[in-house]
């Protein structure tokens, strides 16, 4: 019999929406690739294919960090405005 392990902490589970990604990492996701994108794309052929590839990556940093990081179940706007009190 197989048996499958449930978690005493119901609230650390959270609902996957597409691609094993929630909610939040979505849209995230999409306003960096919104962001990012045109960025590249308009500025490759005046500053260089590898400077608009930098500058894309620099843009979409944040976005990706909000989406990602998490510290003890926090989110990093929650992180950063609990460690300064």
């Amino acid at each position: 019999m197989a048996f499958v392990s449930v978690p005493k902490d119901l609230t650390k589970i959270k609902n996957k929406v597409v691609l094993n990604l929630t909610k939040r990492q979505l849209v995230c996701l999409v306003a960096a690739a919104a962001v990012g994108l045109p960025f590249y794309f308009l500025t490759k052929n005046y500053i260089g294919t590898s400077n608009a590839a930098t500058g894309m990556v620099l843009l979409m940093l944040p976005a990706f960090l909000f989406a990602m990081y998490e510290k003890d179940g926090m989110p990093l706007e929650k992180v950063s405005s609990t460690s300064s009190m």
